[in-house]
C-alpha cells in the first residue's frame, strides 16, 4: 500500500479480498492519515523516512536513513527524491511503475507532467535534480497520490516526458 488514505471499513474489506497488504509506504508526511488504523487492520508494516518521524509517525516499524536507495525484499525498491518536501521518497516496482507520491503528477490542463509549485515545500532546484534522476529508471507507469495516472508506451516516451518537464522548469 502506498500512501495511507483515510479508513473506511468499506475500503479495508475490499483491500483484505484482493489479499490485504504487507508494507503500507509513506512517501512523506504530507501522506499518513489514517496509517495507524489501517496497520492495525491489515497486520501491514509501515515505512518512513526518519526525516518524516513526527509524533503521529514514531510507531512506524520502518524509518529509512540516508538517501537510500532500498531495497525491500526483491519486490520494490525505495528511492529519495528530495524537492517537495526534504525526504519524499518514491516506490520503484520493476514492474515498470512508480508510485510518485506528490513529487510529479500529470497536469490537469494537459498530459505534460507537472511539480504543481504551489504545494513544493522545499526547493523547486533539488525537485529538478531529483526528476532527473528518473531518468535512469525503468519504468513506463507514473502513478501519483494525487490525480491522474500516465502510462507511457515506452521507456523513450517517459524520459520525452521528463526531458520535457525539465525543459519548462529550466528554460
Amino acid at each position: 500500500m502506498v500512501d495511507s488514505p483515510r479508513y473506511t471499513p468499506k475500503l479495508a474489506n475490499q483491500l483484505e479480498k484482493l489479499g490485504g497488504a504487507r508494507y503500507m509506504f509513506l512517501t512523506h508526511i504530507d501522506d499518513v492519515a489514517d496509517h495507524r488504523k489501517w496497520a492495525e487492520r491489515l497486520k501491514c508494516e509501515r515505512i518512513i523516512h526518519s526525516g518524516d518521524v513526527e509524533d503521529i509517525t514514531a510507531d512506524v516499524e520502518w524509518k529509512l536513513t540516508g538517501n537510500g536507495p532500498w531495497n525491500i525484499g526483491t519486490d520494490f525498491e525505495l528511492i529519495h527524491t528530495p524537492g517537495h518536501t526534504e525526504v519524499i521518497c518514491l516506490l520503484y516496482k520493476p514492474l515498470k511503475a512508480l508510485f510518485t507520491g506528490d513529487h510529479v503528477a500529470k497536469s490537469e490542463e494537459s498530459d505534460d507532467l507537472n511539480l504543481f509549485l504551489m504545494y513544493s515545500k522545499q526547493s523547486v532546484d533539488v525537485q529538478l535534480d531529483s526528476i532527473r534522476k528518473l531518468l535512469d529508471f525503468n519504468f513506463e507507469w507514473f502513478l501519483p497520490g494525487h490525480g491522474y495516472r500516465i502510462r507511457y508506451e515506452d521507456v523513450y516516451a517517459k524520459n520525452s516526458a521528463i526531458e520535457a518537464l525539465l525543459a519548462d522548469y529550466t528554460n
